[in-house]
């Protein structure tokens, strides 16, 4: 078998198992490979990383549900495309159609692989936050979206450029009207250290305005940039009427200087016409 055939089994079996059974098991068939002869193998199988929680969780949706992953990918491609459409003074609802398309596929995917993780015992810090952050990366980074699908992610990802945002968007619950008092076992509570469903509403909040902030934001920069297009479009064209106004105002110059010379050269004409008349009439006389 071939060291790179050798590599890649060994890859989808650790990347397979739990993050606490990683580091025994990578160790384990390095040394059985090396036991075999094939040292390059094993030193690459030595070298595979631990996933991170979130990574580990992604590449167990990225094997369970490839499909979901691909729509994804898609989504990510619209976007881009929509945002390319933007720049270029296209239609600003379509690039907002796309990245809601995007930002819910996230939040659906993020759920799933943050249970998935709960499910196995695996938990960690923001998990789902990590997990929604790395989601917007494959969507929108061929790389990271190379490493999904494989299920060999490590670790977590940042989304590039600005687009989406921790979270996926999910809708902050709906809080006590405005303007309505809260009751005194209200504030009460509100003075406690939010747990259980409280912390989980309050992680919510912060995603959904983190998304919304970072797709506001990407849209501030793609007007910007179209302002910016606009301008020097603008500049060009004021270029080229302040040099086509030169070259009219030269022109009727040049015009101006063609007519004096011209007249200048008709009379020059006139007075040599008289002047060879009246030599001619001159000459016949004396003959």
């Amino acid at each position: 078998m071939a060291a790179n055939d050798v590599v890649d089994r060994a890859a989808d079996e650790l990347y397979g198992l739990q993050p606490g059974e990683f580091t025994s098991a990578r160790d384990t068939r390095a040394k059985e490979v090396r036991h075999d002869g094939d040292r390059e193998a094993a030193d690459a199988i030595k070298g595979m990383r631990k996933p991170t929680v979130a990574a580990w969780a992604l590449n167990q949706l990225a094997r369970r549900r490839p499909k979901d992953v691909e729509r994804l990918v898609k989504a990510g491609e619209k976007l881009r495309v929509a945002q390319e459409e933007l720049l270029a003074g296209g239609d600003r609802a379509a690039f907002q159609e796309a990245a809601s398309g995007e930002r819910d596929l996230v939040a659906d995917l993020s759920a799933d692989a943050t249970a998935m993780a709960g499910e196995a015992g695996e938990r960690s810090s923001g998990l789902q936050e990590k997990i929604a952050e790395t989601l917007h990366a494959a969507a929108l980074d061929e790389d990271t979206a190379d490493e999904l699908r494989a299920g060999r992610l490590v670790r977590e990802r940042e989304a590039i450029g600005g687009f989406g945002g921790a979270g996926g968007g999910l809708a902050p619950p709906e809080g006590p009207p405005r303007g309505k008092p809260k009751k005194k076992s209200e504030k009460k509570a509100a003075s406690k250290p939010a747990t259980g469903k409280t912390a989980t509403d309050q992680r919510q909040r912060v995603s959904a305005a983190r998304t919304d902030e970072r797709h506001a934001r990407r849209e501030l920069d793609a007007a910007t940039r179209a302002l910016e297009h606009a301008q020097e479009r603008a500049d060009a064209a004021e270029a080229h009427a302040a040099e086509a106004a030169e070259r009219a105002r030269t022109t009727a110059e040049r015009l101006k200087d063609a007519k004096r010379e011209a007249t200048a050269a008709r009379r020059a004409h006139q007075r040599a016409a008289r002047a060879l008349e009246s030599a001619e009439s001159g000459s016949s006389r004396r003959s």
